[in-house]
């Protein structure tokens, strides 16, 4: 029987969140031992084959991200064969902190990706910037009347175009998260930006922009990590 994509993204979000929890308790098994343990041992051994079936599909997962991962599992391997024990272990620590932390941030993007639900997206940017709808809804380029009825419990599902807007807003504030403040989250938006050219909030008027701002978010987060 094959999947549906509802189904595949439900099995991708457990495969990866059944990984953090085995790489949670490696990296407190590495604490409590002055060597190696043959469980992170074998949990290196097999980050390769755990991470290419259950990763995201390209485009959905934080470039970022994905890179750092794919850096620490080959950093972690690499300090596997270290001669000294203490390297080893020291090398091991680092790199399995890293992948813990890329994979941890992945698992987190996930809420924002292509199959969710843009209300789900909405609420969860609301809830996450606790700003005011009136604030809210000038991110998105709608009415506050508008936002108020998406936001609803029985709420309609936005039209594609504002769907797309609501994910890169909630992209981009699940990236700015990591670095700012609720309010600092919603003072980014309209600061110009020394990259972008301009504040960021302009360039949402067209969608090809999306990518770009998106990208200046991840460079603001990737400076606090």
């Amino acid at each position: 029987m094959l999947l549906s994509y509802h189904s595949d993204m439900i099995a991708t979000a457990v495969d990866l969140n059944g990984l953090l929890d085995e790489v949670n308790d490696a990296t407190k098994a590495l604490q409590r031992s002055k060597a190696v343990p043959e469980q992170v041992v074998a949990l290196i051994d097999r980050f390769g084959s755990a991470l290419q079936p259950a990763m995201p599909p390209r485009g959905e997962a934080d470039p970022y991200l994905t890179a750092a991962l794919w850096e620490a599992a080959y950093r972690a391997e690499k300090a596997l064969r270290h001669d000294n024990a203490d390297e080893r272990r020291r090398g091991v620590r680092l790199a399995l902190e890293q992948f813990r932390h890329a994979l941890r941030d992945i698992v987190e993007n996930q809420p924002y990706s292509e199959g969710a639900s843009a209300r789900d997206i909405l609420a969860l940017t609301a809830e996450t910037v606790a700003a005011p709808q009136k604030t809210i809804a000038e991110l998105l380029g709608v009415s506050v009347r508008q936002l108020q009825r998406w936001l609803a419990a029985n709420g309609p599902e936005p039209a594609a175009d504002d769907a797309a807007r609501i994910r890169a807003v909630g992209q981009v504030v699940n990236q700015l998260r990591h670095a700012f403040t609720g309010p600092g989250t919603i003072a980014w938006f309209y600061r110009p930006h020394p990259t972008l050219g301009e504040p960021p909030i302009h360039l949402f008027a067209d969608p090809l922009h999306y990518p770009q701002i998106l990208n200046a978010a991840t460079a603001a987060r990737s400076m606090t990590a």
